[in-house]
């Protein structure tokens, strides 16, 4: 289990999906199902995994990424974004956004062992 109690919540909501770790990184997690990160929690804010399949779609909903700063004055932009408030409230509105998600962790898996294989 996490140690931070934020997290612990994020989790505790995400649990009906299935069984869902978090392993420290960075100064934050990465949260895994079936051993492929599809979210990342930094700075008491958890971001969802997206790709080109996906990024539109929390850009409609108006969904911010996962930014952090390396060098100075030059930000990273991740492909991690938040997801809507409203989802937390019940399983039946956050079960899509982590389908999206994890959805989003597995193509980026093959194609990682795709372009391993060239």
């Amino acid at each position: 289990m996490a140690k931070d109690p934020t997290l612990e919540i994020y989790l505790k909501k995400m649990s009906a999906y299935g069984d869902i770790t978090a392993k420290s990184m960075f100064g934050g997690y990465g949260v895994y199902f079936e051993g492929k990160m599809f979210a990342l929690f930094a700075e008491d804010i958890l971001y969802f995994k997206v790709d080109g399949e996906s990024r539109s779609y929390f850009e409609s909903k108006k969904q911010k990424p996962f930014v952090y700063f390396g060098k100075p004055g030059k930000p990273n932009v991740m492909s991690y974004y938040t997801i809507p408030k409203s989802a937390w409230k019940s399983r039946t509105s956050l079960i899509p956004w982590i389908e999206l998600a994890v959805q989003s962790s597995k193509r980026a898996a093959k194609k990682n062992k795709d372009s391993s294989r060239r």
